[in-house]
């Protein structure tokens, strides 16, 4: 069997709370000092190590997969300029490979495909800044994925894309393949799980920041073949349709979509924040589709759900409020 690993690097980012009394005064909803103190008090414990594991296999040519988010990279920048530049050259050079998703690791998909394609756009430029060389794949936050993702994702010119694999979806089919999306052109999927005689397995790892309930690198990994070429379709071979209606969530990740969906007060915010970019996405300056993206966190989300009742509804009303704010700057 073949064994890769997806290892990810997040840090969420903090958003003030925000007052009915505050809307329409131009406040900033980033508490970037707050942010970027959480990031050094675990970048001793929690990140320098990691980060020193996956250079290890870089050097031993072990071709470590990584996702950056465009916070981690940020603090990480201002925390260890050097670490930084080690983790530039590594990567240009081809011996840590990229792997694409979202600049926020946020859910904006389950809020708005408009916001969720703008957010892997906004990934892909804001890669530019650190890095020579671009991801090829895509994996969404969770894993999450149905055909409208693969359509959007291939549109901004990925080569392929990491999904959940479902039994129901497979129809009896094992995972260890090459599938095609249901999509207009059809897209290379590789599923990361599977319930058949796999003939490789992608695991999906947490380095920080992430959930992903492992957060064990396995440093005896060794890509020895580009994950690129694993999407390679051989014209004369009939590949699968992998047809997914409804978002699929890897079962690797520590909670299931409905814990951030499902709660009243979760899906009024979500709706909120479509319905405003339904109607001014044309409009919308690029602080206010950072702030609905962030507002789209995991993070976030679940403090709506599982903070306690009163703390719960405090976060909801500041991230309407924000929503409300965003709103009036364009009517």
């Amino acid at each position: 069997m073949d064994n890769y690993q997806i290892i990810h690097f997040n840090h969420p980012i903090e958003v003030k709370s925000l007052s009915f009394l505050d809307i329409g005064k131009d406040l900033s909803a980033v508490d970037e000092d707050k942010s970027q103190q959480d990031f050094v008090d675990d970048f001793a414990d929690l990140i320098h190590s990691k980060l020193k594991t996956v250079l290890k296999m870089a050097d031993q040519e072990k071709s470590p997969l990584v996702f950056f988010s465009l916070p981690f990279l940020k603090f990480l920048k201002k925390q260890d300029l050097n670490l930084m530049l080690e983790i530039k050259k590594q990567v240009d050079s081809g011996k840590i490979q990229l792997v694409g998703s979202c600049a926020y690791h946020s859910f904006s998909y389950l809020c708005s495909p408009l916001l969720f394609k703008k957010e892997v756009e906004l990934y892909l430029n804001g890669l530019k800044e650190y890095f020579k060389k671009k991801p090829g794949i895509f994996i969404n936050t969770a894993c999450l994925y149905d055909d409208q993702v693969a359509e959007i994702v291939k549109s901004l010119g990925y080569q392929g894309i990491i999904a959940t694999a479902n039994p129901w979806h497979l129809a009896g089919k094992h995972s260890g393949q090459v599938y095609k999306s249901n999509t207009a052109q059809p897209f290379n999927i590789l599923l990361s799980n599977g319930d058949g005689p796999d003939n490789f397995q992608i695991s999906l790892v947490n380095g920080y920041g992430s959930a992903y309930n492992s957060d064990f690198i396995d440093k005896s990994v060794s890509n020895e073949k580009q994950i690129q070429e694993l999407f390679m379709m051989d014209s004369s071979v009939e590949h699968s349709v992998y047809a997914v209606s409804l978002p699929l969530s890897s079962p690797s990740w520590e909670h299931k979509i409905p814990d951030y969906t499902n709660n009243p007060l979760q899906k009024a915010l979500l709706k909120q924040g479509a319905d405003l970019v339904k109607q001014f996405h044309d409009k919308l300056s690029a602080e206010d589709f950072k702030l609905l993206m962030l507002l789209c966190q995991p993070e976030h989300l679940l403090q709506i759900n599982q903070t306690s009742k009163e703390e719960g509804y405090d976060h909801f009303i500041s991230s309407m409020n924000w929503l409300t704010d965003i709103s009036l700057r364009y009517k």
